[in-house]
C-alpha cells in the first residue's frame, strides 16, 4: 500500500509558511541569531526563535491561554490542511504530533515551578497542569481543528515527528483511518534548557554564527536551539488520485530503534543509526541524504561514518539544520518537507556557513544544486537514543486498468 502526501505547512523562524520556506531553502538563507548574556556567566548562544506569524490566534481569548508551542502546531496545521485541499467531513481522520520538550520553555511553566517551590500557592496558574502534559498540546491543536478520532501524541526526542508519521502510516495501512495530520512542534527555549544543555557541552556558547552550530564543521561545538512545527497530510494513494488531490510525494518506509546504550552515556559507535539507513535506503540509490548533522562533532562523525560505510562518500549530504537549528521534535517533519520541495521544485538545498573542515571525503552540498530530485533518504537521531530514517520519492500515479 502507498502512502502519499497531499499537504503541508508549517512555521519557523523568520519563515512563517511554505512560500518563505521553499525561498529560504533554495537561497541558503539563514533563520538563526547570536543572543548575548545567557550563559551561565554570560555568555552569548545561538537559537531560532519565531517573533511573528501567531498574532491572529493570539486575538482569541481562549487561544491565548494556551502555550506557544499549540499555536504554532495549529498554524503549520491549517496551512496543510488547505495545501491538500480536502473535506474532512465523512472522513475517519486521525491527529498524530510528535513533541519533545513541548511547552517547558514557556516563561509560565518555568515560573510555575518557583512559585511552587516558595509555596505561592495563589501565583500557580490553573492553565500549568495542561502546559506540562505533552498531550494537552495535541489534544488543542485537534479541537481547534475539529479532530475528535484517533488522537496521538509520541514523544521520543528529536525523532518524535518521523515516529509520528511512522505510527500515522500503520494506521492508514491498517485501514483505521482514512486521513492522517501529523506533526511536530516544539518550543523549548528557556534559562533552563540553555543551562541544562551547556552542562553537557553541547551548545555553541561564545562561538559566532560563522563557527558555531555549523553542521559538518570541525570547530562548531553545538547544535543551535530553535522553536517550530510542521504538519503533512498523509492519505493512501488510491484515495488521493480518486479526489484528484495535488500529491507532493510518497513516504516509501521509516524505520526506528534505539541505541540501547545507558541513559547518561553517548554511542559512539553509530551503529544503530547506520543500520536503520541501511534497512531504509535497501538497493535504492537517493539522490541525496538529508542529514542530522547539526553541529555536535558526535553526531556529525556518525553521519560521516555512514557515508563512508553505506555509500563510498559518493552520495551528497546536507543539513537544513545549518539554516534552521534544531527545534526537536518538529526537525523531522521540516525535513521531511524540505524533502518534498526539492522534490517538486529540482534542488537539493545547501549547508551553509560550513568550511567542510574535518568533513573533507563527504560528498557535502555548500551550494544549491539545483538539478532533478527523484529519492532523499533522512537520517534523524534523538536525545534518548532513538534513530529513524525515512525514504522519500517522487511519486509514479498508479497504474490503472
Amino acid at each position: 500500500m502507498t502512502i502519499v502526501v497531499t499537504g503541508y505547512g508549517m512555521i519557523a523562524p523568520k519563515t512563517p509558511n511554505i512560500k518563505e520556506y521553499l525561498f529560504n531553502l533554495q537561497h541558503g538563507l539563514c533563520s538563526l541569531e547570536l543572543v548575548k548574556g545567557v550563559g551561565y556567566q554570560k555568555e552569548s548562544n545561538i537559537v531560532g526563535i519565531i517573533k511573528e506569524g501567531i498574532e491572529d490566534l493570539e486575538k482569541d481569548r481562549r487561544l491565548k491561554r494556551l502555550p506557544k508551542v499549540s499555536k504554532l502546531g495549529m498554524k503549520a496545521a491549517e496551512e496543510a490542511l488547505e495545501s491538500a485541499d480536502i473535506n474532512l467531513k465523512q472522513k475517519n481522520v486521525g491527529l498524530f504530533f510528535g513533541i519533545s520538550l513541548g511547552a517547558s520553555g514557556e516563561k509560565l511553566f518555568q515560573e510555575t515551578i518557583q512559585h511552587a517551590n516558595n509555596d505561592n500557592y495563589k501565583k500557580v496558574p490553573v492553565t500549568f497542569t495542561h502546559y506540562a502534559n505533552y498531550h494537552s498540546i495535541t489534544a488543542s491543536i485537534a479541537h481547534y481543528l475539529q479532530v475528535k478520532g484517533v488522537t496521538k501524541t509520541i514523544t521520543t526526542g528529536c525523532t518524535s515527528s518521523l515516529e509520528a508519521i511512522e505510527d500515522a502510516m500503520l494506521y492508514l495501512q491498517s485501514g483505521k483511518i482514512d486521513v492522517a495530520i501529523v506533526g511536530g512542534a516544539d518550543s523549548p527555549l528557556s534559562k533552563a534548557t540553555t543551562y541544562a544543555f551547556s552542562k553537557t557541552k553541547v551548545l555553541p556558547l561564545n562561538q559566532s554564527l560563522d563557527h558555531g552550530a555549523v553542521p559538518f564543521h570541525g570547530v562548531s561545538k553545538g547544535f543551535a536551539m530553535s522553536e517550530a512545527a510542521g504538519v503533512v497530510i498523509l492519505e493512501r494513494a488510491e484515495d488521493a488520485e480518486k479526489r484528484g488531490a495535488n500529491i507532493k510525494g510518497e513516504i516509501v518506509d521509516i524505520v526506528s530503534n534505539n541505541d540501547g546504550v545507558y541513559i547518561y552515556s553517548l554511542d559512539e559507535s553509530g551503529e544503530q543509526m547506520i543500520s536503520a539507513l541501511r534497512k531504509v535506503v535497501k538497493n535504492r540509490t537517493p539522490d541525496y541524504i538529508n542529514s542530522q548533522a547539526l553541529g555536535i562533532q558526535l553526531n556529525d562523525q556518525i553521519e560521516k561514518k555512514s557515508s563512508r560505510l553505506l555509500f563510498e562518500h559518493k552520495i551528497p549530504y546536507t543539513s537544513i539544520k545549518s539554516m534552521y537549528g534544531n527545534p526537536f521534535g518538529a526537525i523531522g517533519i521540516l525535513q521531511v518537507i524540505a524533502s518534498l520541495l526539492s522534490i517538486q521544485h529540482g534542488f537539493i538545498p545547501p549547508t551553509i556557513r560550513t568550511d567542510t573542515k574535518g568533513y573533507e571525503e563527504m560528498n557535502i552540498v555548500t551550494k544549491t544544486k539545483f538539478q532533478k530530485i527523484n529519492e532523499v533518504a533522512i537520517t534523524n537521531h534523538g536525545y534518548g537514543g532513538n534513530n529513524a530514517c525515512a525514504y522519500i520519492k517522487r511519486y509514479s500515479q498508479i497504474a490503472t486498468t
